[in-house]
C-alpha cells in the first residue's frame, strides 16, 4: 500500500470521526431540549395540580356555605311558620271572643234581638279587621263584563244589548289575597236574547214572491 493511500485513509477516519462528533452534539443538543421541555412539562404539570387542589378547595368550601345555607332557610322556614301560626292565633282570638260573648247573649234570658244583632256586627267587623289586615279583598264584579278568570257562571238570565255578558247576581263573593285569586265568585251573568226567525211567515213571504214573479 502506497503512502497516498494511507493519507487517503487517514483522511476517510478524520472525516467519519468528525461526523460522529458531530452526531454526538446534536443527540446531546436534542437530549438538552428535551430536558428543558421536560422540566416545562413538569412545570405546568405542577402548576395545574396546584389548580386543581385549589378549584377542589373552592368547591368544598362552597359546598359546605351551602349546606350551612340550607340548614338556615330549614330553620327560618320552620321559625315563619310557627310566627304565621301565631299570628293568625293572635288575630282570631278577639274573634273567638266575641262570638263566645254571643252565644252568652243567646243563651241569656235576658238578651234581646238588638244585643244579638250587635254582638254579630262586632264579630263581623273583626273579621273585615283581620281580612283587611291579611290584605284579603271581595271581588267587586257585580255590573261588570263576565271573568274567565276571577268568576264561575251558575246560571244565565235574559238581558239586553246593555247589559250582555255582565255580571248581574253574584251568588257566593270571590276573593284576593293581595292581588292573587284565592276562591272564585259565584255568579249569574245575562245574555241577550237572540232574534228567532219565524220559519212558517218565512216560507209563506218566500211563496207570495214567487206568485207575484210568475204573474208578471
Amino acid at each position: 500500500m502506497g503512502g497516498g493511500d494511507k493519507g487517503f485513509m487517514k483522511k476517510n477516519e478524520k472525516t467519519d470521526s468528525e461526523e460522529i462528533k458531530e452526531k454526538i452534539k446534536e443527540a446531546e443538543k436534542k437530549v438538552d431540549e428535551c430536558e428543558d421541555k421536560k422540566e416545562e412539562i413538569e412545570k405546568e404539570v405542577n402548576d395545574y395540580k396546584a389548580k386543581a387542589d385549589e378549584y377542589y378547595d373552592q368547591l368544598l368550601r362552597l359546598k359546605a356555605e351551602f349546606e350551612n345555607y340550607r340548614k338556615r332557610v330549614e330553620k327560618e322556614k320552620k321559625e315563619l311558620l310557627e310566627w304565621g301560626r301565631y299570628d293568625l292565633m293572635q288575630h282570631m282570638l278577639p274573634v273567638y271572643e266575641m262570638m263566645n260573648m254571643a252565644k252568652d247573649h243567646l243563651t241569656s234570658p235576658n238578651s234581646s234581638i238588638d244585643d244579638i244583632k250587635t254582638g254579630l256586627n262586632m264579630i263581623f267587623a273583626e273579621f273585615d279587621k283581620l281580612f283587611k289586615s291579611e290584605g284579603l279583598t271581595q271581588i267587586d264584579i257585580l255590573n261588570k263584563k263576565y271573568d274567565p278568570m276571577l268568576c264561575e257562571i251558575v246560571a244565565t238570565v235574559d238581558g239586553s244589548e246593555e247589559d250582555d255578558n255582565k255580571v248581574v247576581d253574584i251568588v257566593q263573593p270571590g276573593y284576593l289575597i293581595n292581588g292573587r285569586l284565592i276562591k272564585p265568585a259565584k255568579v249569574k251573568i245575562a245574555k241577550k236574547k237572540e232574534e228567532v226567525i219565524d220559519d212558517k211567515n218565512l216560507d209563506k213571504s218566500d211563496v207570495k214572491k214567487e206568485d207575484s214573479n210568475h204573474n208578471d
